[in-house]
């Protein structure tokens, strides 16, 4: 689970579903991930997904009891957990209009890691059974983890930036610009000066010390002419949200405190399923922003 929330969704009622999927969407936008819901409407295509990698891929399984021209949700959900070879014990919300049904068939058929819902109070279900599963990975060691990965995406969307501005200037526009960088760099890295004279200009954005903040601050420079106050705005808050924080979660040791609340080292970070939260959010806003200056850029 990264900022992605992976749900595959047993349905045939295509109405419902894109309804229901908005409030989903809504509720996970709060908690800092993004839905990626794949609809199945019988249990070939539920086969299908199986066939592709086990369901792996899925944070979530969603079933509802009643299915057209398939066999019901009880016997789809037997299928999923009876596999030997590939155990999938993804939790499931198990739903119908008719929720005694389901619980009567839980029962009957013995199934395990399923969750029962009434069709029209799954979103109470769903809030709570989402909650359950990311507090799963939501420690110090996957958070750590999950930002180290997420700002090597963002590091790869600073890298595209400089390039694609690189390539629309002037030959003496580009120079000096290069020049510019790479000064940026010697100058904190006094012993790489060596390293840095071979340098060409397509090279200096992915060398191993032209970092996060090199990276950061040449994007700066890249808006500098650009007519847009909330770019801007949320590109200066980047050291703040992201570097900063990252650089706390990947060097600083965690301690529990004698109330339980795990903290950090130095004391002045509280890691707690707010910050969690917190830090997902922002990961996404920068990402939707370094694409929003691409776009700019592209223009």
């Amino acid at each position: 689970m990264r900022l992605e929330y992976r749900i595959l969704w047993v349905e045939d009622n295509k109405s419902w579903y894109e309804t229901t999927k908005e409030l989903f969407t809504d509720t996970l936008d709060e908690l800092g991930f993004r839905l990626v819901s794949k609809k199945c409407e019988n249990i070939d295509e539920v086969k299908a997904e199986i066939s592709k990698n086990w369901l792996k891929e899925y944070d979530l399984l969603l079933v509802d009891f009643t299915l057209k021209n398939s066999e019901s949700g009880d016997k789809i959900i037997e299928f999923i957990r009876g596999i030997q070879e590939q155990p999938i014990l993804t939790d499931i919300i198990f739903y119908s209009s008719a929720v005694e049904n389901v619980r009567e068939s839980m029962h009957k058929l013995g199934l395990e890691g399923v969750y029962s819902a009434d069709r029209n109070e799954i979103d109470t279900k769903f809030d709570l059974v989402v909650n359950t599963t990311i507090k799963k990975v939501q420690d110090i060691n996957n958070m750590r983890g999950l930002v180290m990965a997420e700002v090597a995406e963002l590091d790869n969307k600073m890298i595209d930036l400089l390039k694609r501005y690189v390539d629309g200037l002037k030959s003496e526009q580009k120079q000096e610009f290069i020049d510019k960088r790479k000064k940026r760099v010697l100058e904190s890295l006094e012993k790489m000066i060596n390293d840095f004279t071979d340098i060409s200009e397509v090279s200096i954005f992915e060398h191993r010390d032209f970092n996060t903040y090199h990276k950061w601050m040449s994007v700066k420079n890249l808006v500098k002419n650009i007519d847009d106050k909330d770019i801007k705005t949320k590109l200066n808050e980047y050291e703040k949200e992201i570097i900063q924080k990252r650089n706390k979660l990947a060097h600083v040791k965690e301690i529990t405190g004698e109330n339980g609340e795990r903290t950090l080292a130095d004391g002045d970070f509280i890691f707690n399923d707010e910050i969690c939260r917190e830090i997902r959010k922002d990961l996404q806003k920068h990402a939707e922003n370094f694409e929003k200056i691409k776009e700019k850029l592209t223009v």
